[in-house]
């Protein structure tokens, strides 16, 4: 189970219940986990090989969504399943790439330059967290706690190492993905409707759970049907 970024392997806490099997981990340059080094690719791979071999299923939701798509790219004979919330399969045009680069350089430079809390400021004003003003003032100031709780260094070498414009495109690995694989995401979140609606047209067998009037982020604006979603990904298939 990989979370988004600023979040930490509690973000899966109210998702799990009584699960022990399931493995929530903090994403490289997050919390207690290393400070990410060298390319994309080099980081995936590392976090490969440091997976229990009986890790044969990958949960994802955001950064964690697009790394799990670069574990598929990597090794998509290893696991048989993977569930993608609210995720970019990566860019193709190198415009977008370089527009991308510019603007997470920005968020590296703010979290280098003034630290933590004015990047946590900034960051939770953006419009794809619109939707999360609806939410209860105690499950906001949980994730707000949580982001102030990283290390500003930790954060900007992941998204220098990990950001969107330093991901290779797992657009072709997902059309041949053999194993099962559900896209989630929120009715409120257009834009990561689209790409899953994309992903869906070039593999028609995707699995598309859409979260009725929730935004980007599921496991804070809907744990309880993302549980439910969850437990039933993880149920095998008959037949």
């Amino acid at each position: 189970m990989l979370h988004g970024f600023t979040g930490t392997a509690l973000d899966w806490q109210p998702c799990i219940g009584a699960r022990p099997d399931w493995l929530p981990i903090d994403l490289p340059g997050h919390c207690r986990a290393s400070d990410p080094e060298g390319r994309f690719e080099e980081v995936v791979r590392s976090l490969l090989a440091g997976l229990p071999s009986s890790i044969d299923e990958l949960i994802g939701y955001s950064l964690g969504g697009r790394i799990a798509l670069a574990m598929i790219r990597e090794a998509p004979e290893r696991f048989r399943a993977a569930t993608i919330l609210s995720a970019h399969p990566g860019l193709t045009d190198p415009s977008a790439r370089e527009a991308r680069r510019a603007q997470d350089q920005r968020w590296i430079a703010l979290l280098r330059e003034r630290g933590i809390e004015a990047f946590v400021a900034a960051w939770e004003l953006q419009p794809l967290f619109h939707d999360q003003s609806r939410l209860a003032p105690e499950a906001l100031e949980r994730q707000r706690t949580r982001r102030l709780g990283q290390r500003p260094e930790g954060l900007a070498k992941a998204l220098t190492c990990l950001g969107l414009a330093e991901m290779p495109s797992t657009w072709e690995a997902i059309d041949h993905y053999p194993g099962r694989l559900r896209w989630v995401v929120g009715s409120r979140d257009a834009k990561f409707l689209e790409i899953a609606q994309e992903v869906v047209a070039r593999r028609p067998k995707t699995q598309l759970a859409i979260l009725a009037g929730v935004g980007h982020n599921p496991l804070l604006e809907a744990p309880d049907a993302l549980r439910n979603l969850l437990i039933d990904t993880a149920t095998p298939e008959s037949g």
